[in-house]
Parts: C-alpha cells; structure tokens; sequence
C-alpha cells in the first residue's frame, strides 16, 4: 500500500470518528443542582456587600457544591435583587 493512501485512510477514519463519535448525548450536561434556600439567604448579604465572586465562594463553602452549581444559585439571586 503506498503511503499516501495509508495517510490518507487514516485521516478519513479520524475524521469519521470525530464526527460521529461527537454527537453522543453523553457529553450534554447534566442542569444545574436546585439552589438551596438557606444557604441563599446566607449569602445575600455577601451578595450585596462583597460582590459575586465572594458570594459564589461563600455558597460553595457552606453547601459544598460545585462552581457550576454555586455560580448558578449566585446568579439567580443576583437575577432576583435586581
């Protein structure tokens, strides 16, 4: 086989492969956690007084969620304020 082709072959079935393996309902995530009330109302006043990113971490420190989860109960309440 010459090796222009063996190349060639080879890239078409990475090709192939990316295309078709990409579109897998696997990689779709998951929605976010419902945001937890008390903690919310914990961390409105860092809200207000200290900004969003210490309200995410604040979030996070007492319930322990990811930062997916935390930037989205923090924004729903940012949402909520304005």
């Amino acid at each position: 086989m010459d090796m222009t082709l063996a190349l060639a072959l080879i890239a078409a079935a990475f090709f192939l492969g990316c295309v078709v393996g990409g579109r897998s309902s696997a990689n779709e995530l998951a929605p976010p956690a419902t945001p937890d009330p008390a903690a919310l109302e914990a961390v409105r006043p860092v809200l207000a007084n200290e900004g969003k990113l210490a309200a995410i971490k604040a979030y996070r420190d007492k319930t322990g969620t990811g930062l997916r989860d935390a930037k989205f109960a923090v924004d729903s309440l940012d949402a909520e304020t304005k």
